[in-house]
């Protein structure tokens, strides 16, 4: 049986490509926004495994602070075990990328630490969600990401997934290839 944080790897692995492909298509607003769901089911997946690395213990699942979309306080969760995410520069990222997505979905939202994602953040979402993906310990990568970079499940390529929702998700597995060349290396062979 899967982890319980292994769902939050499976959707934020979801949001991760519907970036890469929303952004390949030029339609940059819906595509931030999917980073930011990224970053924060990565950082739940990251605390719950943290909590209960086994992931078997559903109490773990039941806590207040699973409902938050708030990327800082979801960060400073991991710090106990990961100083990284607690670093004023992560945490400055992070309350920018917080912003946006409430922005994103509420228009009357006011911005107090500048317009969320541009382009020139590619780079420092992609150095976060590496950092954060490798830290799950995700043991069996057979998890969307890991299937569509693969190209299989690792134990029976049949099993697990929809073939045709694999097929859909590759278009954004080459779109996240192209803007990030090094995918393979935060997937678990």
């Amino acid at each position: 049986m899967p982890p319980l944080w292994g769902n939050f790897v499976g959707y934020a692995d979801q949001d991760l490509l519907s970036f890469a492909l929303l952004y390949s298509g030029g339609i940059r607003v819906p595509g931030y926004y999917h980073a930011t769901q990224a970053i924060e089911k990565y950082l739940k997946a990251l605390t719950l495994a943290i909590i209960d690395p086994d992931g078997q213990t559903e109490t773990a699942a039941n806590n207040r602070w699973l409902h938050t979309h708030d990327l800082t306080e979801l960060a400073q969760r991991c710090t106990v075990q990961f100083p990284y995410y607690g670093t004023t520069e992560i945490a400055a990222r992070l309350n920018r990328f917080s912003e946006f997505d409430q922005v994103a979905r509420y228009p009357w939202t006011r911005q107090a630490h500048g317009n969320g994602f541009n382009s020139v953040d590619i780079p420092l979402l992609w150095d976060l969600i590496r950092r954060l993906r490798t830290d799950i310990p995700i043991r069996t990568d057979d998890y969307l990401l890991g299937m569509v970079v693969r190209g299989h499940h690792h134990g029976r390529p049949e099993a697990m997934i929809n073939q045709h929702q694999l097929a859909d998700f590759r278009l954004g597995s080459v779109a996240l290839r192209r803007m990030f060349p090094d995918v393979h290396a935060i997937v678990r062979w």
